[in-house]
């Protein structure tokens, strides 16, 4: 038994039942373990002893392992990949993300404070008031979109909603996305005039420039059936010296994804050579291209 002042000590269940005082006075010194079969069971301590170590971090883990929820919240903001502004309720701004910050080109400790209008074009302000002030007063999560003035920055999508204190903004930059269907609803439109142009020959190709639809007349013109030419490189049936510059069309024209055009000429199977113009467009699925239109006409000394 180590019984030393201001040491732990050990004693059993029956010696401290016989002795209770002796042990009482024991702990006031440092805590006594008290045993049962030789196994702890309790400790006795003192109120002053029990009442410092109360304070102790390590009867507390939690409150230095976890975080706050204001920590946690402001770790979830700076991760996502939305533009983020908390408003109270005179649409003054209380807090904004990383994101939010590079979109207007200020820190937090600039942004804070302000009035939200301060930050917005006039094209956005008439609309994103009206949501702001409508969140505020209904409590409902409002989705909508406004033109918006900044470098690359052509459309903005916004969702409000109640947020403790007022109201929050999540802010995206759907430029790319608009740009894209515009693309697309292009590309259908021209597919679509195509269709009723008899001497305009229309192919398909995937992202590779190997033909996935063929025009049954421009297989004719060829000496091919549409089944022998699926599968193969456009670029393989031109003539040699022009396969370099219609691949580097084709590729321009899945990168840029403006409609474009090149004149080539490509091979027939029976050895001659058919001169042809080819307009390009891209076909957009899923925001990314995923092929190719072109529309093939004949020079017109072969028309």
């Amino acid at each position: 038994m180590n019984n030393g002042h201001g040491e732990t000590s050990v004693v059993t269940a029956g010696e401290i039942s016989r002795n209770f005082g002796q042990w009482q006075d024991r702990a006031l010194g440092g805590p006594v373990i008290v045993t049962h079969h030789g196994r702890p069971r309790v400790v006795l301590v003192s109120a002053d002893y029990y009442s410092a170590s109360k304070e102790d971090h390590c009867f507390h883990p939690r409150e230095d392992r976890e975080p706050s929820y204001e920590v946690s919240q402001h770790a979830i903001l700076d991760h996502v990949t939305e533009a983020f502004m908390a408003l109270n309720a005179e649409l003054h701004i209380t807090a904004v993300n990383h994101v939010f910050e590079a979109l207007v080109g200020h820190n937090a400790s600039q942004l804070v404070g302000r009035f939200w209008a301060d930050l917005f074009p006039p094209a956005a302000r008439s609309l994103l008031g009206d949501q702001l002030k409508r969140a505020l007063r209904t409590g409902e999560t409002l989705e909508f979109e406004a033109p918006g003035d900044a470098p690359g920055v052509r459309r903005y999508a916004f969702r409000a909603f109640p947020y403790p204190g007022g109201v929050a903004v999540l802010i995206q930059n759907r430029t790319a996305e608009r740009e894209m269907q515009a693309q697309l609803n292009e590309a259908r439109a021209l597919d679509a005039a195509l269709s009723m142009l008899p001497q305009v020959m229309v192919l398909r190709l995937n992202v590779r420039g190997v033909l996935t639809t063929v025009d049954a007349g421009f297989a004719r013109r060829l000496g091919f059936s549409a089944e022998e030419l699926i599968s193969r490189r456009l670029p393989d049936i031109a003539r040699p010296r022009d396969r370099g510059a219609l691949t580097e069309a084709l590729e321009a024209a899945l990168q840029g994804g403006q409609p474009s055009q090149i004149t080539t000429t490509l091979l027939i199977k029976d050895g001659g050579e058919l001169p042809v113009r080819i307009g390009l467009a891209t076909v957009v699925r899923d925001l990314v291209p995923d092929g190719l239109v072109a529309a093939v006409t004949l020079d017109a000394s072969q028309a």
